[in-house]
């Protein structure tokens, strides 16, 4: 057996700054990474290195997807739904 080299198409996710194989991988970490962008988690407290006691003060910290399902969702929804239009768009263009 040998390694035959090959060439595919690969989809670029420009945000999340990586590639993928299938567009819609690429589409949802894009999504994902352009809410991320928007809502950056928040880190929560990690006691006496934040300078908090021993216990920390019980700060959580923040995530949109986790705080905020029901928000994370529509977004995720409406930002999908507007890349996919912009691959087909890209697609039918070339």
């Amino acid at each position: 057996m040998s390694i035959i080299p090959q060439q595919t198409t690969v989809y670029l996710a420009p945000t999340a700054g990586r590639r993928f194989l299938t567009k819609a991988a690429a589409i949802n970490k894009e999504a994902r990474a352009i809410i991320k962008k928007h809502f950056p988690d928040e880190r929560g407290c990690r006691g006496e290195i934040d300078g908090c006691g021993p216990y920390g003060c019980g700060d959580l910290g923040w995530s949109l997807e986790v705080d905020e399902p029901e928000r994370f969702q529509r977004y995720y929804r409406m930002l999908t739904a507007a890349l996919k239009r912009a691959a087909q768009n890209t697609q039918e263009a070339q």
